[in-house]
């Protein structure tokens, strides 16, 4: 009797929450304490792990989060291991899906593997997996995703009865398989998933709609393995199949559906029909929700209208798609903030949006090549337009003023081109860390300043206790091209130096990564690394072809002499050689690239060492900001009005000692 009064109650709190408001959670919290009371752990375990599974269902991470930890230790002490496993999972999924707490999620679930192990555990196991392909999902590790699902999917089937989170997991399986494209392995999948159904349903009492739901996603993923696999009509065949299992007022399924019969009108020639779908699937967005759910419904509508041969239109979907991806990114940058103050327990350091340094340097790197792919979209609808002014101009001369009408609006599209990659410029200037740690111990500033739309210079830090790593390089070569090379140096510099490398060794690797048969554009990077002991100022550092710092002591500026290793991306396989300065503490290291020493004036006369020098004797130093600002300040006087000819990128390090 008590086992159905729980499940009743259970019921009823998902019923609650199904509209959420303050007035109704405080009733689910008052229908917790009711069972509380009652002190059963049976029943207490039920109506926790429901609770928290209501949470995360919608939405409610500061609940979730605070509540969790509190509820993991009181199912930990019921040896409840299977709502302690869930609540374990609400967390994770909480800190990727809702937080974008990607790095502590990836340790949370590490834990909860060890966990599970060491008790022997195998549905907590089976969970971990589960919840360690949705990070790496998050994290764009497609293959070790799909590694994972697979290893959580063996581990749970075996189990009796068959836990209700596995047709989740199928699903999540199929998309990682389709996104790889690797329709073969979604097909085999299906396979599988069919006859697990078949065994899952009847043990389960489902409803209609629940039992619709379930078959409406493996229906889909039949579809995108037959779509992948080239058997359009066993596509159709299964989307009649996915149209009949969508309940009624599901608009979302309506949408997948919509989207997946989208594409086979496309693989089928039928552009006319396919446009006619996507407008219905854009119907059914309500008026608070995006145009767009996924950047893939952009790219399948554009490609529609240019088979259309609707090109303007197209190109206002790719300026769409910027907006879009620009907002991820802002998005994306204060969540990642949030992350590293969790980790570092920085709870004072406010969070800004210039602190870019911590945001997804892929997704950096994938906008700028987005903006090649529109570049190159635009050069192809030129191409047509200018193929077709070829024909016409043998015609009439009606229609050679028609030809020049089209030349017109190519040369707005390219201007379209150069606004967009002014907001890459942007995006970019994102990338670098605006704000340091406030330590009394430490002064850190630094500053990036473009020639050009998107530059090539970088430079960054990573401070793990009293260890400071800092880097500052410039790419050979400006433009698009640079700055995708600069990209890649940033994001190995922070993923080396997390891993305490040494500044040699981080030069080794990132020189192996970057040079090579991969880099057929013959591009390299002259960089400086260093790493500070702030207990002690010793210094560490690799001069890899970078102008050699200046290191201010006592009032007076000396550059510092230097083993002469080779630029990083020239030479495969090369040895770098270290080397270490026993103590910098109260000194002034300044690092630069030559767009500082080399900046030219109306007269291409060059800014040199020698007034480097001279400014930084004759000027005061008050704090690395003022050190920094000054000199920029002193190039920007020295050009007198000249369009700047190389980046300019500063860095400034005191660490502050007693003596």
């Amino acid at each position: 009797m008590l086992k159905r009064t729980i499940l009743l109650a259970i019921y009823l709190l998902v019923a609650i929450c199904a509209t959420v408001q303050a007035d109704e959670l405080d009733h689910v919290r008052k229908l917790v304490a009711q069972w509380e009371k009652r002190g059963d752990p049976d029943s207490l375990a039920l109506v926790l792990a429901a609770r928290d599974a209501t949470y995360y269902n919608y939405g409610l991470s500061d609940s979730l989060l605070h509540h969790a930890p509190l509820d993991m230790e009181r199912l930990k002490g019921y040896k409840k291991w299977k709502q302690y496993y869930e609540v374990w999972m609400y967390r994770i999924n909480t800190y990727i899906y809702y937080n974008n707490q990607k790095s502590l999620a990836l340790r949370d679930v590490q834990a909860m593997y060890e966990d599970a192990k060491e008790r022997d555990n195998e549905y907590g196991m089976g969970i971990a997996y589960y919840a360690m392909g949705n990070v790496y999902v998050c994290m764009g590790s497609l293959d070790e995703s799909a590694d994972a699902y697979q290893k959580g999917l063996d581990m749970l089937s075996d189990l009796d009865p068959l836990p209700p989170v596995i047709p989740e997991l199928y699903s999540n399986y199929g998309d990682v398989l389709n996104d790889q494209k690797k329709y073969q392995q979604l097909e085999e999948l299906t396979v599988r998933w069919k006859s697990f159904l078949e065994e899952f349903i009847p043990q389960n009492k489902l409803t209609d709609a629940e039992k619709d739901i379930t078959w409406f996603y493996y229906d889909i993923a039949c579809v995108q393995a037959a779509l992948g696999l080239g058997d359009n009509k066993r596509a159709e065949r299964m989307l009649l199949d996915a149209r009949k299992h969508i309940p009624l007022n599901l608009d979302f399924l309506e949408k997948s559906w919509l989207s997946q019969m989208t594409l086979l009108r496309m693989r089928q020639g039928n552009y006319q029909e396919a446009f006619d779908l996507s407008n219905r699937r854009m119907d059914l967005v309500s008026e608070d929700e995006d145009k767009f759910t996924y950047i893939s419904d952009i790219v399948q509508r554009a490609e529609i209208l240019d088979h259309l041969g609707r090109y303007r239109e197209t190109s206002l979907l790719y300026k769409d798609l910027y907006h879009i991806i620009d907002s991820i990114n802002r998005a994306d940058t204060k969540s990642q903030l949030t992350e590293m103050n969790t980790i570092f327990q920085v709870d004072d350091l406010k969070m800004q949006q210039e602190r870019a340094q911590f945001r997804n340097t892929l997704i950096i790197v994938g906008i700028i090549v987005l903006a090649l792919v529109i570049f190159i979209v635009f050069r192809i609808i030129a191409a047509r337009r200018l193929k077709k002014a070829h024909d016409q101009l043998q015609q009439t001369h009606e229609e050679l003023l028609t030809a020049y009408d089209q030349l017109e609006e190519t040369t707005a599209a390219k201007e379209r081109i150069e606004s967009d990659l002014r907001i890459a410029r942007n995006i970019q200037m994102g990338m670098v860390p605006r704000t340091f740690p406030e330590r009394p111990d430490l002064d850190l500033y630094a500053s990036m300043t473009p020639a050009k739309e998107v530059g090539g210079d970088l430079y960054g830090y990573y401070l793990t206790g009293d260890k400071l790593y800092i880097a500052l390089g410039d790419v050979s070569g400006k433009g698009v091209p640079a700055s995708l090379f600069m990209a890649q140096a940033t994001r190995l510099f922070r993923t080396l130096a997390a891993q305490e490398m040494m500044p040699a060794e981080i030069a080794v690797r990132i020189n192996d990564a970057l040079s090579g048969e991969d880099n057929e554009t013959g591009m390299f990077v002259t960089m400086f690394l260093g790493l500070i002991d702030l207990a002690t100022g010793h210094l560490s550092f690799c001069n890899c072809g970078h102008n050699p710092p200046v290191l201010l002591k006592d009032g007076k500026p000396a550059f510092i002499d230097m083993v002469p290793n080779a630029p990083i991306g020239i030479i495969p396989e090369l040895e770098y050689e270290g080397e270490e300065i026993a103590d910098i503490s109260n000194c002034t290291l300044f690092v630069y690239t030559d767009g500082l020493n080399e900046a030219e004036n109306r007269q291409q006369e060059q800014f040199t060492d020698e007034r480097l020098l001279e400014i930084m004797e004759q000027t005061p130093f008050e704090s690395c900001e003022q050190t920094v600002e000054t000199l920029k300040a002193e190039v920007e006087k020295h050009r007198d009005g000249a369009e700047p000819n190389d980046d300019l990128t500063m860095i400034c390090v005191k660490v502050i000692r007693d003596n």
